[in-house]
């Protein structure tokens, strides 16, 4: 039960700071423990990041296996997880930010690519559609974390897109 504590009390702590603004001491007492206990748990302040960025790929690809297997379906599932589960966009954004540290860059890349593996397995989408609909999806990501005021205008012109790339190739 700590644990969870801790990964929630992370996630939101993560999503606001990022790697380099957070600190562990910040997430103890979001949590009511010490500082070394969390250590001692997770190890670095880096590890628990990729933790926290791990279960939110894990979020993206649980949403994505429960809806049709069609790119249209999946973006509107990713649409939905980003206004259900707010921290999962500021976490994503925040770990392309903190590629500059290889070892996120690698766990990051590693994610990004099976996810994008995920998205051809489930929908057969070629390498455009799938780089398409990924793009779309960092618009969609962006405008929700941002809030901009046309937000609504985004999400119709990623269905859009989305919709394009959901079409037969000539």
């Amino acid at each position: 039960m700590r644990r969870a504590e801790i990964m929630e009390a992370a996630d939101a702590e993560f999503a606001q700071k990022g790697l380099s603004g957070a600190g562990i001491e910040a997430i103890a007492a979001r949590v009511g423990i010490s500082h070394p206990r969390i250590v001692q748990m997770f190890g670095s302040k880096r590890d628990l990041f990729l933790e926290v960025v791990h279960a939110a790929y894990d979020r993206v690809e649980t949403t994505f296996q429960s809806a049709e297997p069609t790119l249209s379906a999946l973006g509107d599932a990713y649409r939905l997880l980003l206004q259900n589960r707010p921290t999962v966009g500021p976490v994503l954004l925040q770990a392309y930010a903190a590629a500059g540290d290889a070892a996120v860059q690698e766990s990051v890349r590693r994610r990004q690519l099976d996810l994008q593996q995920t998205i051809t397995r489930m929908t057969g989408a070629d390498p455009m559609q799938v780089r398409s609909f990924v793009a779309t999806g960092l618009v969609l990501t962006v405008s929700t974390v941002l809030d901009l005021p046309g937000r609504r205008t985004d999400a119709e012109w990623c269905a859009w897109i989305i919709g394009l790339t959901d079409a037969p190739a000539d």
